[in-house]
């Protein structure tokens, strides 16, 4: 029985073991392996942030889901793939050491929130990136009496060295790994802060390492800046930060930004369990290169999805389920499943919700990519449409199979 390896617990792990068990059954094992037996619908984290929602409400419980499903799992942390003997290392919970052999490997265990990147995180750092995260800025924003919050993300190390092969213009150098939470929590604050009546005593802050949205069409960045115009929210572009200090941040050029609260997309780099794999899998960065099926360059049983591969840029949810779901797809075709595999084309598509103020702007835009697609739409239905979503992605226990027709509505 050929055996197949997935590894990790999030949008393109989960959705390319769903979909090749789906498309293959009984022709092939699949097994997840993930650090946590939980996972979560990570974009409702900032929602755990502002009290809307608690951690519970976001918890798929893989140990239980995937079984259900004819899919085995493994809880363990990754610790390298040797993918010239097609091997994977991980740690048991119980801190013993495990080793499994593969006839293919679906990578799917993401980057690496390089906190320690950034001098006083420890003390003074907040982020909705993680349950804890989110529910650690929930307590600091209940007791919070007025003054300066400062919201940005770090740098993105983005790998150049081996190119994956796919067109150049999919690829694009990025300052930042992903801005979408950024701009969905900045708009959240201020919901949140009007709810309490504290508009008048909070003064927001949104900072860069780049130029700030730079994802999106110019069109689409003049939109958002009126927004934030309109909202009293001031924006600061090329901000590379490196220290967060009790009242302000400072970047890497000794500029400084007051902050009270410094909410933070912490640095991205690759994953270490890939920087200890075999060193010709990963580029300069980290990352896996694959060509268009999601396939590594170097090692034909080694697929890639989501953050761990090179070509999704930004590291978007959207892309990481379009990944996961087309590496399913041609797989199943290798393992004797007829299967249309879908096309891969970025854009970017996200929802940054404002519950408290009933409204979600919708972002469809692929302009970075070379398109003319650029929609960036505030409306009260899309606060709609993303609590729905969230409804799905628990109903489904992560399975979203229907997620290719839902992106657009």
């Amino acid at each position: 029985m050929t055996k197949v390896l997935v590894l990790g617990g999030r949008f393109g792990a989960l959705t390319a073991a769903y979909t090749l068990k789906r498309l293959v059954g009984s022709k092939a094992d699949v097994k997840v392996i993930n650090k946590s037996r939980f996972s979560y619908f990570r974009p409702a984290l900032p929602h755990v942030a502002i009290g809307v929602r608690d951690v519970d409400e976001l918890k798929v419980d893989l140990s239980e889901a995937l079984p259900e499903k004819g899919i085995q799992f493994q809880e363990g942390t990754v610790e390298k793939i040797d993918a010239k003997s097609s091997m994977v290392y991980y740690t048991k919970p119980d801190g013993s050491m495990a080793e499994e052999e593969y006839d293919y490997v679906i990578v799917g265990i993401g980057a690496h929130l390089a906190t320690e990147l950034v001098k006083g995180w420890d003390k003074y750092g907040y982020s909705v990136c993680e349950p804890e995260f989110a529910t650690k800025l929930r307590e600091k924003l209940e007791s919070f009496q007025g003054g300066n919050i400062a919201i940005g993300s770090g740098p993105f190390y983005q790998g150049h060295n081996p190119k994956p092969k796919v067109p150049e213009n999919f690829v694009p150098n990025a300052d930042s790994a992903c801005e979408g939470p950024v701009f969905e929590m900045s708009l959240m604050l201020h919901g949140y802060f009007k709810k309490k009546g504290m508009l008048d005593k909070v003064h927001i802050t949104v900072f860069s390492p780049g130029e700030y949205l730079s994802d999106l069409s110019p069109n689409s960045r003049k939109a958002v800046a009126s927004i934030y115009n309109q909202l009293g929210i001031k924006l600061v572009h090329n901000f590379r930060i490196k220290e967060i200090k009790e009242h302000e941040i400072v970047d890497e050029k000794g500029n400084t930004i007051p902050a009270d609260i410094t909410i933070l997309l912490p640095p991205y780099t690759g994953n270490p369990a890939l920087k200890n794999s075999t060193p010709d899998l990963i580029d300069d960065g980290g990352f896996i290169p694959t060509d268009l099926n999601m396939v590594s360059i170097k090692y034909d049983n080694v697929y890639a999805v989501g953050d761990a591969n090179s070509i999704t840029v930004p590291k978007l949810g959207y892309l990481a389920v379009m990944t996961g779901r087309i590496a399913a797809q041609h797989l199943a075709n290798r393992l004797g499943v007829p299967t249309k595999v879908d096309k891969y084309y970025p854009t970017i598509v996200c929802v940054a919700d404002n519950p408290y103020e009933g409204y979600a702007v919708a972002v469809k835009d692929d302009t970075w990519y070379g398109g003319t697609v650029s929609i960036a739409d505030p409306a009260a239905v899309n606060h709609l449409k993303k609590e729905l979503f969230t409804k799905y992605y628990m109903w489904t226990k992560g399975d979203m199979a229907l997620e290719k027709f839902l992106a657009s509505w």
